[in-house]
């Protein structure tokens, strides 16, 4: 399978479902986001409206503040330390995610998102509030080539052309805020339940030390921002369980880059991905996935289905050729 880059969040997406990886990833479809994972959504564009305005207000910039989503937000010292700021900012992110969206929603769902965002607010007298933090960055992007020798690809196109490169790692963080001079936490914001949704098991706190996405963030973290010797990486479970606050050291660099070596291997050798259930009965594939639910155009074949009939039939190249969604 070619792969010139993992995400964040795709690299445990391979372990989850091959063949949801291969469709969102490969072929360029998309899956709707579940609604309890657009409540999720509505809930960090508040934490990241907060975190934008601290960073805008610690710079002496004008107060203003231009939203891609929400548009422009303007706002004093005083109003944004407020109630009234944060519940503001609630109503927008809120409407703007709920009005063009299939779901429907409902008055008690406005009160979850609500719940969630004071949740994470005020917890513990409000420690992890980002109008509390020294704000280095919110939402940083970052996309980090590979300086390895194995991370070197060379792979020959359906028309005859070559792509070749460094494997790359891609990804958005949540919130990077400093401690001292030497020191930086990293915030991520969980609205989900604290499971490996691959295996279902929990993610206990030793689990969460060795979680390949953390590590992630830390490699990415560690090139972003050399100046900080110490970097604190906290997951934040808003509803299961709270912070978990992981100290990693550069020896996690080498163990991710281990960890990332294989998975890219392993997807590199992949010709025939998996579908997670042959029959496609499993709860995660009725209940979780759009590709199991919806049919490929014109067909009265799951997408799922149809692409895994294409991959028997014609093979990798031409299946890639013939089901890639247009324009990806």
């Amino acid at each position: 399978m070619l792969v010139t880059y993992i995400r964040s969040s795709s690299y445990n997406n391979f372990e989850y479902c091959q063949m949801q990886y291969f469709m969102t990833y490969a072929l360029g479809h998309q899956t709707i986001s579940g609604k309890k994972a657009q409540l999720g959504t509505i809930v960090h564009k508040v934490m990241e409206v907060l975190a934008s305005c601290k960073k805008i207000l610690q710079d002496g910039e004008d107060l203003v503040l231009d939203d891609d989503g929400l548009g422009k937000i303007e706002f004093t010292k005083r109003k944004l330390g407020t109630k009234k700021f944060v519940n503001e900012v609630l109503k927008r992110s809120y409407e703007y995610y709920t009005e063009n969206c299939t779901h429907h929603y409902t008055n008690a769902d406005y009160k979850f998102c609500d719940k969630m965002t004071w949740d994470a607010i005020e917890y513990d007298g409000g420690v992890f509030d980002p109008r509390n933090r020294n704000v280095v960055a919110a939402e940083p992007h970052f996309d980090i080539a590979i300086e390895e020798d194995w991370a070197k690809y060379e792979y020959d196109m359906p028309d005859g052309s070559k792509v070749d490169g460094r494997l790359s790692i891609k990804g958005t963080i949540d919130l990077v805020t400093e401690l001292d001079d030497n020191t930086i936490e990293v915030i991520d914001w969980k609205t989900g339940r604290r499971l490996n949704w691959a295996t279902g098991e929990e993610k206990t706190y030793e689990k969460l030390c060795e979680d390949p996405q953390l590590m992630l963030y830390y490699y990415a973290i560690a090139s972003m921002f050399p100046q900080y010797k110490d970097t604190i990486m906290s997951i934040f479970y808003i509803r299961d369980g709270g912070p978990f606050s992981i100290c990693f050291e550069d020896a996690h660099k080498e163990k991710f880059l281990g960890m990332l070596k294989d998975r890219f291997e392993e997807i590199k050798k992949t010709v025939r991905p998996k579908l997670l259930s042959h029959d496609q009965s499993h709860w995660k594939c009725t209940k979780l996935c759009d590709f199991c639910k919806k049919d490929w155009p014109g067909t009265n074949k799951s997408m799922c289905r149809y692409v895994s009939n294409q991959l028997d039939q014609f093979g990798m190249l031409d299946t890639v050729q013939n089901c890639t969604k247009e324009g990806f």
